[in-house]
């Protein structure tokens, strides 16, 4: 099993009350529910899906077939848990996405901070080139992870529930601690890869067309919190939307 899912599978329900609890998870979600759009009648699958989260939104948002992926074998307990509990049709699957088969032809495939646990360059083109190969022709990748473009010496994320710890600089990625700010906090380590590496890994993979999509903040969140909380966000976001075009 690689890091990623040796670490989620000791974070388990630890992360659950993070996503809970964060106003980071909730400009997330906001911003992925922008970008994935319209999907009635769609075919997704939900890669990185831990517990289930997204792939539960994902259908709850109308998609016909929802696949939840994920490495780690407790992530995957948990959202069975759910899905037992609560049901939705969900289908939930371990796998490597570095060694992902193709499982069917997807219209959509989400990827909620898959990258930043790739390896090495060549195991993010993997993990790239396997989504191309499950994607229906003209279907589209909405991807979640770390900004290339933060900066730890601007102000940190801890009003948001994640605290950045440290950063050391690797051939083309940053390797960084951090820790969600659950009761006690819940340690986790992750890479911030370089911008040009991810749109190399995009060419290559063959997606014909990608873009890159700032957070956002829901109007509602804005008027909650005020303008005055979000300013760090907006600053030093440490996510960033991706959305590739087959």
């Amino acid at each position: 099993m690689t890091t990623s899912g040796a670490q989620y599978d000791q974070i388990g329900v630890k992360y659950d009350e993070y996503a809970r609890t964060a106003t980071l998870k909730r400009a997330e979600c906001y911003s992925i529910l922008k970008l994935v759009g319209m999907l009635d009648g769609k075919r997704v699958m939900d890669l990185a899906c831990g517990f289930g989260f997204y792939s539960r939104v994902l259908k709850q948002q109308g998609a016909a077939q929802v696949v939840g992926v994920d490495i780690s074998p407790e992530m995957i307990r948990l959202a069975c848990q759910q899905e037992q509990a609560q049901p939705l049709d969900i289908d939930y699957q371990i796998w490597d996405a570095a060694d992902l088969p193709y499982l069917d032809t997807f219209d959509l495939i989400t990827a909620i901070y898959l990258f930043n646990y790739a390896a090495s360059k060549a195991e993010m083109l993997a993990m790239f080139q396997n989504i191309y190969n499950n994607l229906a022709r003209n279907g589209r990748f909405v991807a979640y992870l770390p900004n290339p473009a933060f900066t730890l010496s601007k102000p940190n994320c801890t009003p948001y529930g994640v605290t950045v710890l440290s950063e050391h600089p690797e051939t083309d990625r940053y390797a960084c601690e951090a820790e969600f700010l659950t009761d006690p906090p819940t340690a986790f380590n992750y890479y911030r890869w370089n911008q040009s590496t991810y749109e190399w890994a995009i060419r290559e993979s063959g997606f014909r067309d990608f873009a890159w999509y700032p957070t956002e903040v829901s109007p509602d969140d804005l008027r909650r919190y005020g303008q005055a909380y979000w300013r760090d966000f907006y600053d030093n976001c440490l996510i960033i939307g991706l959305v590739c075009q087959k």
